[in-house]
């Protein structure tokens, strides 16, 4: 049975699949002999820093409403290289509002005995019924919050409905750090009631638009305090799991897993 985890972003550009995926291939290179999947439970695809296409929950939405779901042939879809895999999201707009939370738990309950580890990217709108049926389901979940205003007041006004919908998290996440922004983890922790144990942060790199343009992660780049936090919260993952941790830091330039 696999070790799943959901991460969700308070706002709108807080980095959740850019941070999803980075943690998803930086333990699929460190651990060979994990099979690792991501899924983009959210209503995009999901697969702006992969540089081809995959399988997608689009593609298979008949097998998840009628749970005829072909898990073998989906793993052979799914696998981008070596042991990381990749299940695309929702590409149709319009289509959106078709998926169910019962979709999403049904996909991932299908799928967790032939994975060791499941991330699953649920974008940050908590009305898609994808990212809802996998915060529920999965239990685990990551919050991706940002030193602006705009994202912390956001959360504090969405999180009387993840109350009310028994969603909780239990760590978060703020990604595109700068130790001078006067929004640092103490003041986060502070004016959001969370304890510093459950604060991490990923520094900013400087090449998110190159990232974006290359359609790849920014470990990919000379972002090494990105690549240190990234692995931190790697270890983070994979200790949660009861999994051997990353035991060594990054000192060059990170060589491309896709």
């Amino acid at each position: 049975m696999s070790s799943m985890y959901a991460f969700h972003g308070a706002d709108g550009k807080t980095g959740t699949t850019m941070i999803t995926q980075s943690i998803a291939e930086i333990i699929a290179s460190s651990r060979k002999e994990l099979k690792i999947l991501v899924v983009s439970m959210h209503g995009r695809p999901g697969t702006d820093y992969v540089d081809r296409v995959c399988e997608s929950i689009e593609g298979i939405r008949l097998h998840l409403e009628n749970r005829l779901l072909d898990t073998q042939r989906l793993m052979e879809g799914c696998r981008i290289r070596d042991n990381l895999y990749m299940l695309g999201g929702v590409e149709s707009i319009e289509q959106v509002r078709g998926y169910h939370p019962h979709m999403a738990a049904y996909l991932l309950e299908s799928m967790k005995d032939a994975f060791d580890l499941i991330l699953t990217d649920t974008g940050n709108d908590i009305d898609n019924g994808l990212a809802v049926g996998a915060l529920e389901y999965i239990g685990n979940n990551y919050c991706i919050l940002a030193q602006q205003e705009t994202i912390i007041s956001r959360y504090e006004k969405v999180k009387p409905l993840y109350d009310r919908l028994g969603i909780c998290f239990s760590s978060y996440i703020v990604n595109k750090y700068t130790d001078q922004d006067p929004y640092d983890l103490h003041y986060i922790g502070k004016r959001l009631c969370l304890d510093q144990e459950r604060l991490m942060k990923v520094a900013v790199s400087g090449y998110e638009r190159q990232a974006e343009s290359d359609h790849r992660t920014l470990l990919s780049y000379k972002s090494e305090e990105f690549s240190n936090d990234i692995q931190l919260i790697a270890n983070h993952v994979l200790t949660r799991a009861q999994i051997p941790t990353i035991d060594h830091v990054r000192k060059k330039k990170w060589m491309p897993f896709i």
